[in-house]
Order: C-alpha cells, then structure tokens, then sequence
C-alpha cells in the first residue's frame, strides 16, 4: 500500500498506520511503537516485539573451498543469525575463516575443538547499489587484465589474484541478495540482478585461467588474446550502452555479440589448447550480454 505524508507543524511529516495493523496488536491512542531506520525502509513494530533469531547447525567433513563457501552464503542469504558450524579436519577451521572473513556481517565469535560459532553482528546496514556495482566493475576489468597479461607471458599465473576477486564478488552479490527483501519486485530485478549477472565475469574469467594453467602448453596465439581483448571491450562498451536508449543498447550487444561468437566459433574448430580455453570466452560474452537485455525484453 502507498501513504501520502502529512504535513504537521513547521518541519514535521506524518503518516497513518494502517488500521487493521492496529485492530489485530490490539493498539490504542497512546499505546509506543518501535520504528527502525533500515535505509531505504522504516519498520514499525510493536513496542516490546522482538525478532525472532535465526539459528541453524552445520556439519563440514571436507576441506572444499567452493562447497563450504557455498552452503555458508546460502545460510547468509537465507537470514541466519547464527550458525554453528561442526568440522571433522582442524585444517578445516582456517577455510571457514578465511571464507567468514568475506561475508558482510558474519563473524566468528566462538571457536573450540571441531566447532565454531559464527554470528550476523551487523543487523542493519544501507547498501548503495550503485556503489557494489562500481566495486565489481572495476574488479572484473582487473581480472580481464590479469587474464590477458597472463596469457601473453606478461606474469606468471596467480590463481590467489584472481580468486580473491572472484570471491570480492561474490560478497557483493551475496548482500544484494540480502536487499532483495527490502525492494519492490522491480527495483530489485533491476539493481540486484545486474550485480549477480555482473559478478559471474570474474568467475568466468578465473575458469579461463585455470584451464590455461592446466595445460602443459603455456602459449596461445595472437588471435586468441585479439579476441580476449575485443571481449574486454566488448565489456566496457556495453556499460556505456547500458545509459544509453534501450533500442541503441539492444543493437550494440547483438550486432557485437554475434562477431564475438562467430569469432569463438572459428577458433573452437580449429582444436587443440585454445579450442578448449574459448568455450570460457563463449561463455563471457554470452553474460555480457545478459543484464539490460533481459531487463528491457
């Protein structure tokens, strides 16, 4: 439902709270009411009401990074307040760490033999989209860098580089799941969805390097970095789009879109080390292209 404010007095706004609200708390003229500041959102509730918490238990028996990351941003996502967390390995302990310390909000506040506890101690906090969707931005263009330096013979590989900005994303991505609780149906597709659409390059992006550090065969031909590099353009240019009109940004992202894919495609058939590293590129710019479009079919 909408309310139009009120004004009352000099520099006073006012609202009215809906009256069956009211009949079914059994609330009267006079009677306090909790209201908490939520950023975009004020939450009214009964003076004394107090939110349930939300506590789970978890058991890890093996020391997978990506499995244990998961289930732990699944909980996150879900509300838990409170998890504790059981593991069969003290080698365990430090990838929970390491993985807690990369989520808004969740820290360790007890740890013993073969448990810890990890708790939500930030309840409320503002999260600006438009500052989480520079932040990955600017990740995923390092991570292109980082991937082209790589493969031209520019640096050795660092898998750690590029998985610690995967995970920046993910952290990212995880909150704006969060906020999906707080915004209307549409400003949380918008928003949120680029953010989850947009994190999956860097993720996509370290597949490709750890493919290419998987193969005995360290060197790749210009065209295969030509094409890597018209794909990170392809990248930047489509956020230019992105503020343009709908019908120039739908053209942009197909007319470039099916260059890059016939571009893949040519490689792919030729076999061999790159055939198997550009299903990645493939991949990339199919996401790219995924955002806005999705949004304004």
């Amino acid at each position: 439902m909408e309310r139009n404010l009120v004004k009352h007095g000099d520099s006073t706004l006012m609202v009215s709270v809906p009256a069956a609200w009211v009949k079914r708390h059994k609330l009267k003229k006079g009677d306090a009411i909790s209201i908490s500041d939520q950023g975009e959102t004020l939450l009214l509730s009964r003076q004394g009401w107090k939110k349930t918490e939300l506590t789970g238990e978890i058991t890890f028996t093996e020391n997978n990074y990506d499995v244990i990351r998961a289930i732990l941003c699944k909980h996150y996502r879900q509300g838990y307040d409170m998890l504790v967390v059981n593991y069969h390995d003290d080698n365990i302990f430090p990838t929970i760490h390491k993985i807690t310390a990369s989520i808004f909000g969740y820290e360790i506040t007890d740890n013993k033999k073969g448990s810890c506890t990890i708790k939500n101690i930030v309840k409320e906090f503002d999260f600006d989209t438009k500052t989480a969707f520079k932040k990955i931005i600017a990740d995923i263009d390092h991570a292109f860098t980082l991937v082209k330096e790589t493969l031209a013979g520019k640096r050795e590989v660092n898998m750690d580089e590029i998985t610690l900005l995967r995970d920046e994303g993910w952290k990212f991505k995880d909150v704006a799941f969060q906020m999906l609780k707080k915004d209307t149906l549409g400003d949380s597709f918008k928003e949120n969805y680029i953010i989850h659409i947009s994190e999956q390059n860097t993720t996509y992006l370290r597949w490709l390097l750890r493919a290419y550090q998987s193969q005995s065969k360290k060197t790749v031909s210009k065209e295969f970095t030509g094409l890597l590099e018209k794909t990170h353009t392809f990248f930047i240019e489509s956020l230019i789009y992105q503020k343009k009109n709908d019908v120039d940004y739908v053209k942009y992202v197909l007319s470039e879109r099916r260059k890059l894919q016939e571009a893949c495609e040519a490689i792919a058939q030729k076999g061999g080390l790159e055939a198997k590293l550009v299903i990645y590129i493939a991949m990339i710019v199919q996401n790219i292209h995924n955002p806005k479009s999705v949004i304004v079919a």
